[in-house]
């Protein structure tokens, strides 16, 4: 999917997306080998790198426990404060956003 948004976008086009990243990361594996297996900021760089190449993508997560769990059991946004919402937690990644942009050719 990746590769087709690359090759269709216009030469210094901008790709903005966000993947689901509801998944617990182990901080010790994903050290140790990466956690491949879901999305995650090193994941879903690597795919982005493939497609538009490598410096020409960014990556940022927004999520915490807190905002994971509220998601799972079906909270709205309101049912949490802000400052609960936009705590960042590493290991909770919530969603992951990619801005990749394709170069000349």
């Amino acid at each position: 999917a990746l590769a087709t948004l690359s090759r269709v976008l216009a030469s210094g086009g901008v790709l903005l997306a966000t993947v689901p990243g509801i998944t617990r990361i182990s901080a010790v594996d994903d050290e140790l080998w990466g956690e491949w297996w879901h999305y995650t900021a090193r994941s879903a760089r690597r795919l982005a790198e493939e497609a538009f190449a490598e410096g020409s993508v960014e990556v940022e997560t927004f999520g915490n426990v807190l905002a994971a769990s509220g998601f799972l059991y079906g909270l709205a946004s309101r049912d949490l404060r802000s400052e609960q919402l936009e705590a960042h937690d590493p290991l909770y990644q919530v969603i992951v956003g990619i801005r990749a942009v394709k170069r000349a050719s």
